[in-house]
């Protein structure tokens, strides 16, 4: 009898436990059905208020454009890297998007694309520092092409075009040896303070960019004369002037065309600007020509690197420190950086006598042969033999034989030798101490513990780009003549 309960039972739970499993299966498939319909429908609407809206631009035009399928599909991938800033489709960003995807424009965009990979991660690093949407970035393209020597008809320079009132207003130096407008760090940070000031008396970002244009005493008048209360960039537009107008249209084609490149077959054009960087505080005056041989590199990438030095001389005092932008690879350490703009000799050497491997390798280039495979073979980066063999992006390598040595780059500590042995060897160095950080402990507290040292000098010998310190963190402390 027992068996027989017992078998009951476990044919009664076998049947419950297919029931459930059949149930929970079919709940699944309903919810996945769901779902599924659910996003359908959303897609479906987000297309049919895009229509709806493009039929309205359309009419607003009077029926003069045309929109198609395509055109729904760009206004949804524009929706969907809207961020901060509102990014609207219509006939006008069509009208631009158009010619920036055409085939006459294509050598001219993957130029941008190219260019972007340098300009645009000092953009998004020092827009996330100062609280600007990053979108802004694109703004620079529209203004500039990123040509850092780019001038307008009214005098505007630089990748963000200051004229010359504006540029003193937000306190950027131009005199007989710098044009601070060319400088990138300079302008972004005058460009992110300019914006910020402009959001927060119009409380609307494409007035802010607008603005940027034709100034915010145009935008004030513009909504005096339209009797609008807190109107936007779209309803103000007619107000403002004609290359106001065509201003944010151009952003806006120019944001959404970078962001899909790939989609439209764009690939960034090579140039002299990609290779990684290293940014230094200079406390004193050195040529280009004296940087260039030192850290073996071409004195036409420097200039590249530092636009706004008029005279290729870097003209840094302690009062006032220069930004230096140098070509940088990963076996340039700090301190034979700091020997090639110091002239410091012993620790060249000193830096010769610890290297493992300071002989140079090379390699003859077969036919067929590229940079990027060379630059696999031997482990090393593309920038790397770029710099070794001051290569441009033009230059041709068929049969060179190249420098693509993995150690110490002995090339450059030679050079370094070589330029500082004829300096008199009377001349004492620098000395230095080890300061180990505490707690509570800031950069102008640390200076005023050392004689001779500066918040700027601090900075500057151990590559510190803020104020922040880490506790535990070593610093060399510059104090004076040996």
């Amino acid at each position: 009898m027992n068996k027989k309960i017992s078998f009951l039972v476990t044919i009664g739970l076998s049947v419950l436990k297919l029931t459930v499993a059949q149930e929970i299966s079919t709940d699944l498939h309903t919810f996945s059905d769901t779902f599924q319909s659910q996003v359908i429908d959303q897609v479906e609407k987000e297309r049919e208020q895009i229509h709806s809206h493009l039929d309205s631009v359309k009419q607003k035009a009077g029926g003069t454009t045309e929109f198609s399928a395509e055109d729904v599909n760009i206004a949804q991938r524009i929706n969907k890297i809207q961020k901060t800033i509102p990014l609207e489709y219509n006939d006008r960003v069509k009208a631009y998007l158009d010619k920036y995807i055409s085939r006459n424009y294509k050598p001219y965009m993957e130029k941008l694309l190219g260019l972007g990979s340098y300009y645009f991660p000092i953009y998004d690093q020092i827009f996330a520092e100062q609280g600007i949407p990053d979108e802004v970035k694109y703004l620079s393209v529209v203004e500039s092409s990123l040509n850092p020597h780019t001038v307008s008809t009214s005098g505007a320079v630089g990748p963000w075009q200051f004229i010359y009132g504006t540029a003193k207003i937000y306190n950027l130096t131009m005199d007989g040896n710098l044009d601070e407008r060319k400088d990138v760090y300079s302008t972004t940070y005058a460009v992110s303070t300019y914006l910020k000031e402009a959001h927060d008396e119009f409380n609307d970002w494409l007035l802010a960019l607008a603005s940027y244009n034709c100034g915010r005493g145009c935008v004030r008048r513009a909504i005096q004369r339209s009797g609008l209360v807190n109107p936007n960039y779209w309803e103000l537009s007619p107000f403002l002037p004609r290359e106001t107008q065509n201003y944010i249209p151009k952003f806006i084609a120019m944001t959404y065309v970078l962001n899909h490149a790939e989609l439209y077959g764009l690939v960034p054009a090579q140039n002299d600007l990609m290779t990684d960087h290293k940014v230094l505080m200079v406390e004193k005056a050195l040529s280009f020509g004296n940087i260039a041989e030192g850290l073996n590199c071409s004195t036409d990438l420097l200039k590249q690197l530092n636009p706004g030095y008029k005279r290729a001389i870097v003209s840094g005092s302690p009062e006032k420190p220069r930004r230096l932008i140098i070509p940088y690879h990963e076996e340039m350490s700090d301190s034979l950086i700091y020997a090639a703009l110091n002239n410091q000799r012993e620790e060249v050497i000193q830096a010769l006598a610890n290297s493992e491997n300071t002989e140079e390798q090379r390699h003859q280039v077969k036919r067929g042969e590229t940079i990027a495979g060379i630059a696999k073979e031997y482990a090393v980066s593309e920038q790397q033999i770029r710099a070794w063999n001051r290569l441009s992006a033009k230059s041709s390598i068929s049969g060179r034989n190249l420098i693509v040595s993995k150690g110490v780059d002995a090339k450059m500590v030679k050079n370094v030798v070589a330029a500082t042995s004829s300096k008199a060897k009377s001349k004492s160095n620098p000395t230095f101490v080890s300061y180990t950080v505490r707690k509570g402990d800031t950069l102008s507290d640390i200076a005023g513990k050392h004689r001779g040292a500066s918040v700027s000098r601090i900075k500057s010998d151990n590559n510190i780009r803020g104020s922040h310190l880490k506790i535990g963190q070593r610093l060399k402390i510059y104090k004076g003549k040996g």
